[in-house]
């Protein structure tokens, strides 16, 4: 029987110098703490995305701009590390790397906020330099913490070849996304921004049915919506389905969308079937909360492999 091949994956995204401070409770305005501890990473939503698709065992190539300060060498060194292909790794002269301050509470809870730096170079002229490369690939995915302007470029000039996903974050309520979301074949969102996008305030599973519904009528094809401890809610025109999450003591919540959207990426590039996708996804992110860190709390290939039982469907 002829082997079938995985769809090939390009992600188009920022890599952010991450610098982690666990506090006792998140701060409020004008409040002043001590951060009992500090760690280093390596982030950005894009960069989260690819790494977990390497850490577990796929492949991907991921276009993305690096300062040419301290932080920006290190994260360079990192992708030559990991085996990435560095002629999509572009290095911005007399630019700062993308940087993310993350305080992180007792309870593994997060707030988060990024400098974009080196990341706001990603311009649509990048991606036109680089245009036969990136519409080689079979899935395209960006999130928002790039210029906007590109992922709308990307949509207008991606063919009928290109399964374009997007992870909506963060979201400008100011913006209109209406002509990305018309050509969104997969969407990502968290709760939060589901509400965002829609203007539905939600609760609850049946508001997320409803906010779902909404962008499939805005021309979304697949819903995909993370939900945190409660699990996925998958929607499109054939389809609806709530997974719920396995129970575990919550670590640290920081990277965990992303690794969701780097573990769908890669099942669904291997069996094209959103809901299998959603499960797989569903439990690796399960699995980083209850570690620290970034990608560096997805579970690798042997691990994975280690815990058969846990990811096969009964």
């Amino acid at each position: 029987m002829e082997k079938v091949m995985d769809l090939s994956i390009m992600i188009v995204g920022s890599s952010n110098f991450d610098i982690n401070l666990m506090v006792k409770d998140i701060p409020v305005v004008g409040e002043t703490i001590l951060a009992s501890d500090m760690q280093t990473g390596f982030g950005g939503k894009g960069g989260n995305q690819a790494f977990t698709i390497v850490r577990i065992g796929g492949k991907v190539d991921f276009l993305t701009c690096l300062g040419d300060d301290v932080f920006g060498k290190l994260y360079f060194e990192e992708f030559r590390k990991n085996g990435f292909d560095l002629d999509y790794i572009k290095v911005i002269n007399n630019k700062p790397n993308g940087t993310a301050i993350i305080n992180i509470d007792k309870d593994g809870r997060n707030n988060i906020v990024v400098y974009p730096g080196s990341s706001r170079s990603l311009t649509p002229d990048l991606i036109k330099d680089n245009l036969e490369m990136v519409l080689s690939h079979d899935i395209i995915m960006t999130q928002l913490e790039i210029p906007v302007e590109t992922t709308e470029y990307i949509t207008s000039i991606k063919t009928r070849n290109n399964i374009f996903i997007l992870n909506p974050s963060p979201v400008d309520k100011n913006h209109d996304y209406s002509g990305i979301l018309k050509e969104v074949d997969i969407l990502i969102p968290n709760e939060v921004e589901l509400s965002q996008l829609s203007g539905t305030s939600i609760t609850d599973i049946g508001d997320v049915k409803n906010a779902s519904e909404k962008m499939l009528s805005k021309g979304v094809k697949n819903m995909v919506v993370t939900l945190g401890k409660k699990g996925v809610f998958v929607k499109n025109a054939q389809i609806q389905e709530y997974i719920e999450a396995p129970d575990v003591k919550v670590v640290d919540t920081a990277g965990a969308g992303d690794a969701f959207a780097g573990a769908f990426m890669f099942k669904y590039a291997k069996t094209k079937d959103i809901i299998t996708s959603a499960k797989f996804a569903n439990k690796v992110a399960t699995i980083s909360v209850t570690r620290q860190g970034t990608y560096k709390s997805v579970p690798t290939k042997q691990e994975i492999e280690q815990m058969a039982d846990f990811f096969n469907e009964p």
